[in-house]
C-alpha cells in the first residue's frame, strides 16, 4: 500500500513544479516565524512585532499562496514565479532580512525553478541524433546557400 502511495504521488509531482514549490513553502516559513517567535535570552524577551513583523505576515502569507498555487494550479506557474521572485526581493528590504537571508534566498530559488519549469516532456537523447542527421544537408548536393548556410571562401 506505501508503494502505491508513493507511486501515485511521484507521478502527481512530475505533473507540476513540486520542488519550486517547496523552495517557496520553505521561504515563506522562515520569512514568517522569525518575528512572531518570542525568544528568551536570560531575562530579555526579543519580540519583533513592528511594521517589519506585519509585512512580513503579509508577504509570507502570499508567498505561501504562491507555493500552494504552484502545487494545485501549475499552468500558473509562470505568475507565481514572477510574484515569488518580486516579494522575495521586497522581503529583503522589509522583513528582517527576508528571514535573515534565508527566506529570500529559498523564495529567489523557488520563484526561478517556477519560472524555468516546463512539462514538456523530454526528448531521449538517441532522438536527438537522429533529428540533427536529418537536418544535415548532403554532402554532395549543390545548392544555393539559405539563410541558414554560408558559403565559405578559400583563401588564394
Amino acid at each position: 500500500m506505501l508503494l502505491r502511495f508513493w507511486r501515485a504521488f511521484t507521478a502527481w509531482r512530475r505533473g507540476r513544479p513540486f520542488w519550486a514549490g517547496l523552495f517557496v513553502a520553505g521561504g515563506a516559513f522562515i520569512i514568517l516565524v522569525p518575528p512572531y517567535a518570542n525568544l528568551k535570552l536570560g531575562d530579555m524577551v526579543v519580540s519583533i512585532q513592528t511594521l517589519g513583523g506585519v509585512s512580513a505576515l503579509l508577504i509570507g502569507s502570499l508567498l505561501a499562496i504562491c507555493a500552494v498555487s504552484l502545487w494545485v494550479a501549475p499552468k500558473f506557474r509562470l505568475a507565481a514565479g514572477i510574484v515569488t521572485v518580486l516579494l522575495s526581493l521586497v522581503a529583503l528590504v522589509v522583513t528582517n532580512l527576508g528571514g535573515f537571508l534565508v527566506g529570500t534566498i529559498l523564495s529567489l530559488l523557488g520563484g526561478a525553478l517556477a519560472v524555468a519549469w516546463t512539462n514538456e516532456p523530454k526528448e531521449p537523447k538517441k532522438a536527438k541524433r537522429e533529428h540533427s542527421a536529418e537536418l544535415e544537408p548532403e554532402s554532395g548536393s549543390e545548392s544555393e546557400p539559405g539563410p541558414e548556410q554560408t558559403q565559405r571562401v578559400q583563401p588564394t
